[in-house]
Protein backbone atom coordinates (compact mmCIF):
# COMPACT_ATOMS: atom_id res chain seq x y z
CA UNK A 1 0.00 0.00 0.00
CA UNK A 2 2.97 2.60 1.18
CA UNK A 3 3.96 1.41 -3.01
CA UNK A 4 0.98 2.44 -4.13
CA UNK A 5 0.62 5.57 -2.33
CA UNK A 6 4.37 6.57 -3.57
CA UNK A 7 3.80 6.02 -7.07
CA UNK A 8 0.52 8.12 -6.67
CA UNK A 9 2.23 10.94 -5.51
CA UNK A 10 5.25 10.44 -8.08
CA UNK A 11 2.27 10.40 -10.48
CA UNK A 12 1.36 14.09 -9.37
CA UNK A 13 4.65 15.35 -9.78
CA UNK A 14 4.75 14.17 -12.92
CA UNK A 15 1.99 15.24 -14.21
CA UNK A 16 2.39 18.50 -12.74
CA UNK A 17 5.93 19.49 -14.34
CA UNK A 18 5.50 17.64 -17.68
CA UNK A 19 3.61 20.72 -18.78
CA UNK A 20 6.45 23.62 -19.54
CA UNK A 21 3.79 26.18 -19.00
CA UNK A 22 2.59 25.44 -15.52
CA UNK A 23 6.01 25.72 -14.16
CA UNK A 24 6.28 29.21 -15.51
CA UNK A 25 2.50 29.99 -13.90
CA UNK A 26 3.49 28.20 -10.17
CA UNK A 27 6.60 29.19 -10.00
CA UNK A 28 7.91 32.57 -12.58
CA UNK A 29 4.47 34.44 -12.39
CA UNK A 30 4.88 34.92 -8.80
CA UNK A 31 8.03 36.08 -8.61
CA UNK A 32 8.17 38.55 -11.69
CA UNK A 33 4.66 40.24 -9.83
CA UNK A 34 7.18 40.58 -6.35
CA UNK A 35 9.29 41.89 -8.93
CA UNK A 36 7.15 44.55 -10.61
CA UNK A 37 5.81 45.45 -7.20
CA UNK A 38 9.16 45.67 -5.14
CA UNK A 39 10.16 47.99 -8.25
CA UNK A 40 7.22 50.24 -8.36
CA UNK A 41 6.76 50.68 -4.93
CA UNK A 42 9.93 48.73 -2.69
CA UNK A 43 12.49 51.32 -4.40
CA UNK A 44 11.24 54.11 -2.30
CA UNK A 45 10.58 52.11 1.11
CA UNK A 46 6.99 52.48 0.61
CA UNK A 47 3.96 54.56 -1.20
CA UNK A 48 4.72 57.84 -1.49
CA UNK A 49 2.34 60.00 0.22
CA UNK A 50 1.19 63.10 -1.59
CA UNK A 51 0.44 65.92 0.87
CA UNK A 52 -1.99 68.77 -0.84
CA UNK A 53 -1.18 72.31 0.00
CA UNK A 54 -4.25 74.87 -0.86
CA UNK A 55 -3.23 78.27 -1.98
CA UNK A 56 -5.03 81.33 -1.45
CA UNK A 57 -5.32 85.15 -0.77
CA UNK A 58 -5.16 84.46 2.71
CA UNK A 59 -2.35 81.94 2.66
CA UNK A 60 0.10 82.77 -0.60
CA UNK A 61 2.57 80.81 -1.55
CA UNK A 62 5.15 82.29 0.94
CA UNK A 63 3.38 80.86 3.44
CA UNK A 64 3.36 77.66 1.98
CA UNK A 65 7.19 77.35 1.48
CA UNK A 66 7.72 78.28 4.65
CA UNK A 67 5.09 76.04 6.55
CA UNK A 68 6.52 73.10 4.01
CA UNK A 69 9.86 73.21 4.90
CA UNK A 70 9.55 73.05 8.30
CA UNK A 71 7.25 69.90 7.60
CA UNK A 72 10.19 68.29 5.69
CA UNK A 73 12.75 69.12 8.24
CA UNK A 74 10.86 67.24 10.99
CA UNK A 75 9.97 64.35 8.52
CA UNK A 76 13.13 63.97 7.72
CA UNK A 77 14.31 64.52 11.57
CA UNK A 78 11.61 61.54 12.26
CA UNK A 79 12.74 59.61 9.20
CA UNK A 80 16.67 59.78 10.82
CA UNK A 81 15.38 59.11 14.45
CA UNK A 82 13.76 55.31 12.80
CA UNK A 83 16.45 54.72 10.54
CA UNK A 84 18.65 54.89 13.94
CA UNK A 85 16.28 52.74 15.99
CA UNK A 86 16.40 50.27 13.05
CA UNK A 87 13.06 50.35 12.20
CA UNK A 88 13.53 51.01 8.91
CA UNK A 89 13.63 54.54 7.02
CA UNK A 90 10.28 55.87 7.00
CA UNK A 91 7.55 57.02 5.13
CA UNK A 92 8.17 59.37 2.23
CA UNK A 93 5.98 62.10 1.97
CA UNK A 94 6.07 64.48 -0.64
CA UNK A 95 3.89 68.26 -0.94
CA UNK A 96 2.04 70.13 -3.89
CA UNK A 97 0.68 73.20 -4.03
CA UNK A 98 -2.39 74.05 -5.66
CA UNK A 99 -5.93 75.57 -6.27
CA UNK A 100 -8.61 74.57 -3.98
CA UNK A 101 -10.91 73.04 -7.01
CA UNK A 102 -7.87 71.17 -8.29
CA UNK A 103 -7.11 69.67 -4.54
CA UNK A 104 -10.84 68.51 -4.44
CA UNK A 105 -9.97 67.27 -8.13
CA UNK A 106 -7.27 65.47 -6.98
CA UNK A 107 -8.30 63.88 -4.10
CA UNK A 108 -10.97 62.32 -6.63
CA UNK A 109 -8.36 60.81 -8.27
CA UNK A 110 -6.27 59.74 -5.92
CA UNK A 111 -3.64 62.02 -6.78
CA UNK A 112 -3.40 62.86 -3.02
CA UNK A 113 -4.06 61.54 0.02
CA UNK A 114 -5.34 64.88 1.90
CA UNK A 115 -5.07 68.41 1.63
CA UNK A 116 -4.68 71.46 4.26
CA UNK A 117 -5.57 74.86 4.36
CA UNK A 118 -4.43 77.73 6.89
CA UNK A 119 -6.05 77.15 9.79
CA UNK A 120 -8.01 80.54 11.66
CA UNK A 121 -4.92 81.30 13.69
CA UNK A 122 -0.93 82.11 13.76
CA UNK A 123 0.70 79.33 11.57
CA UNK A 124 -1.79 76.47 11.89
CA UNK A 125 -3.55 74.16 9.48
CA UNK A 126 -6.38 72.44 8.89
CA UNK A 127 -6.39 68.81 7.74
CA UNK A 128 -9.47 67.88 5.28
CA UNK A 129 -10.11 64.21 4.37
CA UNK A 130 -12.57 61.72 4.46
CA UNK A 131 -11.65 60.29 8.26
CA UNK A 132 -12.52 56.69 6.64
CA UNK A 133 -10.28 56.56 4.60
CA UNK A 134 -7.01 54.87 6.26
CA UNK A 135 -4.36 56.21 4.01
CA UNK A 136 -5.25 59.49 4.95
CA UNK A 137 -5.27 59.35 8.34
CA UNK A 138 -2.13 57.36 8.22
CA UNK A 139 -0.61 60.21 6.64
CA UNK A 140 -2.37 62.96 8.66
CA UNK A 141 -0.88 61.54 11.80
CA UNK A 142 2.87 61.16 9.58
CA UNK A 143 3.00 64.92 9.22
CA UNK A 144 1.37 65.67 12.72
CA UNK A 145 3.84 63.48 14.88
CA UNK A 146 6.91 64.38 12.79
CA UNK A 147 5.63 68.33 13.58
CA UNK A 148 5.19 67.51 16.93
CA UNK A 149 3.67 69.70 19.69
CA UNK A 150 5.85 72.47 18.19
CA UNK A 151 4.69 75.64 17.21
CA UNK A 152 3.48 74.36 13.75
CA UNK A 153 1.32 72.13 14.85
CA UNK A 154 -0.39 74.38 17.56
CA UNK A 155 -4.12 74.79 16.85
CA UNK A 156 -4.24 72.63 13.73
CA UNK A 157 -7.68 70.99 13.35
CA UNK A 158 -9.39 68.18 11.12
CA UNK A 159 -12.06 68.88 8.46
CA UNK A 160 -13.97 65.74 7.67
CA UNK A 161 -15.24 66.00 4.02
CA UNK A 162 -18.18 64.74 3.10
CA UNK A 163 -17.74 65.82 -0.57
CA UNK A 164 -19.14 63.97 -3.08
CA UNK A 165 -16.27 61.69 -4.68
CA UNK A 166 -13.83 62.54 -1.93
CA UNK A 167 -14.52 59.44 0.19
CA UNK A 168 -12.57 56.64 -0.21
CA UNK A 169 -15.70 54.89 -1.11
CA UNK A 170 -16.52 57.19 -3.79
CA UNK A 171 -13.00 55.93 -4.93
CA UNK A 172 -13.31 51.65 -4.39
CA UNK A 173 -16.64 51.60 -6.40
CA UNK A 174 -15.80 52.57 -9.50
CA UNK A 175 -12.61 50.28 -9.27
CA UNK A 176 -14.71 47.70 -8.07
CA UNK A 177 -16.97 47.51 -10.83
CA UNK A 178 -14.63 47.63 -13.45
CA UNK A 179 -12.44 44.71 -11.90
CA UNK A 180 -15.63 42.71 -12.15
CA UNK A 181 -16.13 43.41 -15.76
CA UNK A 182 -12.77 42.37 -16.18
CA UNK A 183 -12.92 39.20 -13.93
CA UNK A 184 -16.28 38.36 -15.20
CA UNK A 185 -15.47 38.41 -18.59
CA UNK A 186 -12.40 36.40 -18.74
CA UNK A 187 -13.61 33.66 -16.45
CA UNK A 188 -16.69 33.19 -18.00
CA UNK A 189 -15.75 33.75 -21.20
CA UNK A 190 -12.14 32.69 -21.14
CA UNK A 191 -12.12 29.88 -19.09
CA UNK A 192 -15.29 28.68 -20.61
CA UNK A 193 -13.95 28.47 -24.19
CA UNK A 194 -11.07 26.73 -22.33
CA UNK A 195 -13.43 24.32 -20.82
CA UNK A 196 -15.61 23.51 -24.08
CA UNK A 197 -12.44 22.99 -25.88
CA UNK A 198 -11.03 20.05 -23.07
CA UNK A 199 -14.61 18.30 -23.51
CA UNK A 200 -14.13 18.17 -27.41
CA UNK A 201 -16.97 20.24 -27.76
CA UNK A 202 -15.66 22.46 -30.06
CA UNK A 203 -15.06 20.04 -32.46
CA UNK A 204 -18.82 19.47 -32.96
CA UNK A 205 -19.27 23.32 -32.93
CA UNK A 206 -16.69 23.82 -36.14
CA UNK A 207 -18.47 21.00 -37.56
CA UNK A 208 -21.78 22.70 -38.08
CA UNK A 209 -22.79 25.36 -40.82
CA UNK A 210 -22.55 27.97 -38.41
CA UNK A 211 -20.41 30.88 -38.35
CA UNK A 212 -17.57 30.51 -36.21
CA UNK A 213 -17.44 34.11 -35.26
CA UNK A 214 -20.69 34.10 -34.34
CA UNK A 215 -20.28 31.63 -32.03
CA UNK A 216 -17.75 33.64 -29.85
CA UNK A 217 -19.58 36.69 -30.55
CA UNK A 218 -22.96 34.85 -28.82
CA UNK A 219 -20.77 34.84 -25.49
CA UNK A 220 -19.56 38.02 -25.83
CA UNK A 221 -23.89 38.96 -25.84
CA UNK A 222 -24.67 36.60 -23.41
CA UNK A 223 -21.90 37.81 -20.59
CA UNK A 224 -22.66 41.39 -21.49
CA UNK A 225 -26.29 40.94 -20.48
CA UNK A 226 -24.24 38.91 -16.99
CA UNK A 227 -22.47 41.68 -16.94
CA UNK A 228 -25.48 44.33 -16.60
CA UNK A 229 -26.97 42.64 -13.95
CA UNK A 230 -23.84 42.17 -11.66
CA UNK A 231 -22.86 45.61 -12.28
CA UNK A 232 -26.13 47.28 -11.75
CA UNK A 233 -26.31 44.86 -8.84
CA UNK A 234 -23.26 46.26 -7.12
CA UNK A 235 -23.85 49.70 -8.29
CA UNK A 236 -27.37 49.83 -6.36
CA UNK A 237 -25.99 48.58 -3.65
CA UNK A 238 -23.45 50.95 -3.15
CA UNK A 239 -26.03 53.82 -3.94
CA UNK A 240 -28.06 52.84 -0.96
CA UNK A 241 -25.41 51.79 1.59
CA UNK A 242 -23.37 54.35 0.93
CA UNK A 243 -24.86 57.17 -1.23
CA UNK A 244 -22.54 56.52 -3.86
CA UNK A 245 -23.77 58.50 -6.96
CA UNK A 246 -23.18 59.35 -10.60
CA UNK A 247 -22.41 62.70 -11.21
CA UNK A 248 -21.56 62.73 -14.97
CA UNK A 249 -23.39 61.08 -18.18
CA UNK A 250 -25.43 57.93 -17.61
CA UNK A 251 -24.80 57.51 -21.53
CA UNK A 252 -21.31 57.73 -21.54
CA UNK A 253 -21.21 55.30 -18.56
CA UNK A 254 -23.41 52.70 -20.40
CA UNK A 255 -20.43 53.59 -23.56
CA UNK A 256 -17.12 52.99 -21.68
CA UNK A 257 -19.34 49.49 -19.73
CA UNK A 258 -19.70 47.85 -23.29
CA UNK A 259 -16.29 49.24 -24.13
CA UNK A 260 -14.37 47.44 -21.33
CA UNK A 261 -16.69 44.23 -21.91
CA UNK A 262 -15.72 44.63 -25.13
CA UNK A 263 -12.03 44.93 -24.63
CA UNK A 264 -11.87 42.33 -21.91
CA UNK A 265 -13.54 40.00 -24.37
CA UNK A 266 -11.31 40.56 -27.00
CA UNK A 267 -8.34 39.61 -24.44
CA UNK A 268 -10.29 36.26 -23.11
CA UNK A 269 -10.70 34.68 -26.56
CA UNK A 270 -6.83 35.04 -27.33
CA UNK A 271 -6.20 33.44 -23.82
CA UNK A 272 -8.59 30.84 -24.46
CA UNK A 273 -7.12 30.55 -28.34
CA UNK A 274 -5.11 27.70 -28.31
CA UNK A 275 -4.68 25.79 -24.49
CA UNK A 276 -6.70 22.61 -23.69
CA UNK A 277 -4.97 22.11 -20.46
CA UNK A 278 -7.28 23.47 -17.69
CA UNK A 279 -3.72 24.01 -15.46
CA UNK A 280 -2.36 26.36 -18.07
CA UNK A 281 -5.32 27.99 -19.09
CA UNK A 282 -5.80 28.83 -15.12
CA UNK A 283 -2.32 30.01 -15.41
CA UNK A 284 -2.94 32.18 -18.59
CA UNK A 285 -6.09 34.01 -17.02
CA UNK A 286 -4.39 34.95 -13.94
CA UNK A 287 -1.53 36.05 -15.61
CA UNK A 288 -3.75 38.66 -17.24
CA UNK A 289 -6.03 39.55 -13.75
CA UNK A 290 -3.87 40.05 -11.29
CA UNK A 291 -0.79 41.99 -12.83
CA UNK A 292 -4.00 44.77 -13.42
CA UNK A 293 -5.48 44.11 -9.96
CA UNK A 294 -2.34 44.86 -8.25
CA UNK A 295 -0.66 47.75 -10.76
CA UNK A 296 -4.33 49.17 -11.81
CA UNK A 297 -5.10 51.49 -8.89
CA UNK A 298 -8.28 49.76 -7.68
CA UNK A 299 -8.03 49.77 -4.40
CA UNK A 300 -5.00 52.27 -3.52
CA UNK A 301 -4.49 54.81 -6.05
CA UNK A 302 -1.00 54.21 -8.86
CA UNK A 303 -0.24 58.19 -8.29
CA UNK A 304 1.42 56.54 -5.78
CA UNK A 305 4.24 54.63 -7.66
CA UNK A 306 6.87 56.08 -8.97
CA UNK A 307 6.46 58.56 -12.14
CA UNK A 308 8.39 55.88 -14.34
CA UNK A 309 6.19 53.33 -13.45
CA UNK A 310 2.63 55.47 -14.10
CA UNK A 311 3.15 55.57 -17.78
CA UNK A 312 2.98 51.64 -18.08
CA UNK A 313 0.57 51.14 -15.77
CA UNK A 314 -2.02 54.07 -17.86
CA UNK A 315 -1.72 51.81 -20.66
CA UNK A 316 -3.24 48.57 -19.07
CA UNK A 317 -6.82 48.25 -19.99
CA UNK A 318 -8.10 47.67 -16.36
CA UNK A 319 -6.80 51.84 -15.47
CA UNK A 320 -8.15 52.99 -18.56
CA UNK A 321 -11.24 51.59 -17.65
CA UNK A 322 -11.37 52.13 -13.85
CA UNK A 323 -9.85 55.59 -14.44
CA UNK A 324 -12.73 56.77 -17.09
CA UNK A 325 -15.28 55.24 -14.99
CA UNK A 326 -14.00 57.10 -11.68
CA UNK A 327 -14.04 60.12 -14.07
CA UNK A 328 -17.68 59.79 -14.31
CA UNK A 329 -18.68 58.93 -10.92
CA UNK A 330 -16.55 61.26 -9.06
CA UNK A 331 -15.87 64.63 -11.54
CA UNK A 332 -18.73 64.80 -13.90
CA UNK A 333 -17.18 63.55 -17.06
CA UNK A 334 -18.91 62.75 -20.47
CA UNK A 335 -18.48 61.67 -23.92
CA UNK A 336 -15.58 64.57 -24.24
CA UNK A 337 -13.90 63.36 -21.46
CA UNK A 338 -13.92 59.63 -21.54
CA UNK A 339 -14.56 59.39 -25.47
CA UNK A 340 -10.88 58.72 -26.17
CA UNK A 341 -10.89 55.85 -23.58
CA UNK A 342 -13.73 54.57 -24.54
CA UNK A 343 -12.85 54.00 -28.40
CA UNK A 344 -8.75 52.69 -27.47
CA UNK A 345 -10.71 50.00 -25.17
CA UNK A 346 -12.87 49.42 -27.94
CA UNK A 347 -10.14 49.20 -30.06
CA UNK A 348 -8.04 46.53 -28.15
CA UNK A 349 -11.29 44.22 -28.16
CA UNK A 350 -11.77 44.43 -31.40
CA UNK A 351 -7.58 43.82 -32.34
CA UNK A 352 -7.32 40.73 -29.50
CA UNK A 353 -10.91 39.23 -31.37
CA UNK A 354 -9.45 39.25 -34.56
CA UNK A 355 -6.01 37.98 -33.42
CA UNK A 356 -7.59 35.27 -31.09
CA UNK A 357 -10.03 33.96 -34.47
CA UNK A 358 -6.91 34.17 -36.68
CA UNK A 359 -4.86 31.76 -34.48
CA UNK A 360 -8.11 30.20 -32.82
CA UNK A 361 -7.87 26.22 -32.37
CA UNK A 362 -11.09 24.43 -32.99
CA UNK A 363 -9.89 20.60 -32.76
Amino acid sequence: MNRAFRNLVALQFKEFFREPEIIFWAFVLPIVLAWLLGVAIGSSNGLTRTVGVVESGEAPREFWDTWIAGARDALDAAADATAAGGRGGGEEISFRVLPRDEAILSLKQGKISLFVERGSGGGSVRYSFDPRNGEARMTHLLVESALGGGAAATGNAVAALEVQGTRYIDYLVPGLLAMDIMSSVLWGIGWVLIEIRIKKLLRRMAATPMHKSMFLFSHFTARLIVNAIEFLALFLFARWYFGVKVQGSVPALVAVFIAGSMAFTGIAIFVSSRTANPRAGNGLINAVTFPMMLLSGIFFSYNHFPEWSIRFVKLLPLTMLADAMRSIFNEGAGFAEVGVPALILAAVGVVFFAAGMKIYKWY
